[in-house]
């Protein structure tokens, strides 16, 4: 029987949801900016120059996260329980900013690294999105086989860690900064902390 949630996160998650819901239309101008990430360079540089899609995209993917963690929960990715899941997605947020930070300086190249960051949150909130079935199988049946749930968690993350990579590069080619420390920036600073985390979670501790 997979860990299902106590009142206090029920009562967190309500908040969060009603602030959801108060931030809808927000929410509909966040699908809209992960969609054009979908779309190729042209649609990802129209996205990154519209400050109130940028802004909605920020405000509906720190809102979803919450739901996330919840899914990894009840998914059985993670065996951490909900408050230590939510904790290591909120440091694994963190270590991404200053990465995109340090790297941005490092390579004389702040606003790449910021478009960067940002069409990543803009993908996330796709992917939480297409998750939700993970969510509501987890939820209401919990003895659902774990190959499903982790097919209904994995593929989405898998799609947006995909164009995540394309787009982050495309937007560095254009500052000429070399894909070889992309790759080595991806490998030692995005892949390798997910991994950590990942098998922190999944081993409970």
């Amino acid at each position: 029987m997979r860990e299902l949630p106590d009142p206090y996160v029920l009562a967190f998650l309500l908040l969060a949801a009603v602030a959801l819901m108060l931030s809808y239309n927000r929410l509909l101008v966040a699908v809209r900016g992960g969609v054009s990430c979908l779309h190729g360079l042209n649609g990802t540089q129209e996205m990154l120059g519209n400050k109130y899609i940028c802004s909605s995209v920020r405000l509906a993917f720190f809102l979803l996260v919450p739901f996330y963690a919840l899914t990894l929960v009840l998914a059985g990715i993670s065996t951490a329980g909900y408050a230590w899941t939510l904790a290591a997605l909120a440091a694994l947020l963190l270590f991404r900013k200053l990465a995109c930070l340090l790297m941005g300086w490092l390579g004389s190249r702040p606003g790449a690294f910021r478009a960067v960051e940002r069409t990543g949150y803009a993908l996330g909130v796709l992917v939480i999105l297409f998750s939700v079935p993970a969510l509501l199988v987890g939820w209401l049946a919990p003895e659902s086989p774990r190959w499903l749930l982790w097919g209904l968690v994995l593929l989405p993350f898998a799609a947006g860690l995909y164009y995540y990579f394309r787009r982050g590069l495309s937007l560095l080619l254009q500052t000429e900064f070399s894909p070889f420390f992309w790759v080595l920036y991806l490998c030692a600073l995005e892949i390798l902390p997910i991994c950590v985390v990942v098998n922190r979670l999944f081993n409970g501790n």
